[in-house]
């Protein structure tokens, strides 16, 4: 049996990097947004794009272009996104009405590191 454990760790960055650090986690979290605003409907959760393959073909092209943004961090934005829609799914499915994903929240950025 393999055992894996997850270790909080302090990100130093250096202070002229903070401003780039930034920027990448704004455009990691609009990623998620625009993947998240893809992915969901309003009125029927069988219309809701649950698939990380579906959104990534249809989303992956137009946010490396609009994003400076690395290949695996736009691929993990999708995937964060969809697994954040099929989870309201579950929930809609459910009898639990539930609203669009929103990403505001910079921890789930930092999480990557």
């Amino acid at each position: 049996m393999e055992v894996r454990r997850t270790v909080p760790v302090k990100l130093v960055v250096p202070d002229e990097y903070h401003d780039d650090l930034h920027e990448t986690a704004e455009q990691f979290l609009y990623c998620a947004n625009e993947a998240s605003d893809y992915c969901w409907d309003n009125t029927d959760y069988e219309d809701c794009v649950t698939s990380n393959a579906k959104a990534r073909d249809a989303l992956y092209d137009r946010l490396r272009e609009e994003t400076d943004l690395t290949a695996n961090l736009v691929q993990e934005a999708i995937r964060r996104a969809v697994h954040a829609v099929d989870s309201g799914v579950d929930r809609w499915k459910k009898g639990k009405r539930t609203n669009k994903p929103e990403f505001t929240s910079w921890s789930m950025v930092y999480g990557l590191c």
